[in-house]
């Protein structure tokens, strides 16, 4: 019999700490071999986008992402099939020539900006959690985080931040935390260990809302 696959969503705003969030539940659930599965790895690769520009591309809208492969990938690791997944190159804004093999486990983790706007991956998810930050701490971590790991200048960081970022958020991100079965606040300086716990306690009851 094939050993159930629990995939747990975690969707929030761009540098609200849903990543830093996955990776301290991936290592709580390493004994039972837990790994993250980034949505931004579904990302359409730039060779496919006619003039594309990566200072103007729209990254904040959910039609950047290919989630028919993502939902697809999920729905194989939850009947037990391993998928050969994408990975993405923010620095040359292509999938990458080599694949991961995703091979299912009792938790699967996959994070992410949109994936409580597609109903095809929300319907794949055993529990959805939002994670909460406001504006101002959100571009002060993207900030850092762009400059220092994407090789973005500041400029282009707040300028991005400003006419992509912030409006995708109100008009894309934001809606999935009604939809989410637990929302988690996160500003100031975080502690994802704590932040965890009550994600560890629905999983554990198998609760959802």
């Amino acid at each position: 019999m094939t050993q159930p696959v629990f995939l747990l969503g975690i969707v929030g705003g761009s540098a609200s700490g849903k990543s830093r969030l996955a990776e301290a539940l991936a290592r709580h659930y390493a004994p039972r071999g837990a790994y993250v599965i980034p949505e931004d790895d579904y990302y359409i690769d730039a060779t496919s986008i006619p003039d594309f520009n990566p200072d103007t591309f729209n990254f904040d809208e959910p039609a950047a992402k290919e989630h028919d492969l993502l939902a697809a990938h999920l729905g194989a690791l939850k009947t037990g099939r391993p998928v050969e997944a994408p990975l993405y190159d923010f620095a040359t804004h292509r999938r990458r020539p080599d694949t991961v093999v995703r091979t299912p486990a009792p938790v699967v983790l996959v994070e992410g900006l949109h994936l409580l706007a597609s109903e095809a991956i929300a319907d794949t998810l055993d529990l959805a959690v939002f994670v909460d930050a406001c504006s101002l701490t959100r571009f002060e971590r993207r900030l850092q985080r762009d400059v220092t790991e994407r090789a973005r200048t500041p400029e282009s960081v707040k300028h991005q931040f400003e006419t992509i970022v912030e409006p995708m958020h109100a008009r894309h991100v934001e809606p999935q935390r009604d939809r989410a079965d637990l929302v988690l606040e996160n500003m100031g300086e975080p502690d994802f260990e704590a932040l965890a716990r009550p994600v560890i306690e629905r999983v554990e009851t198998g609760r959802r809302k």
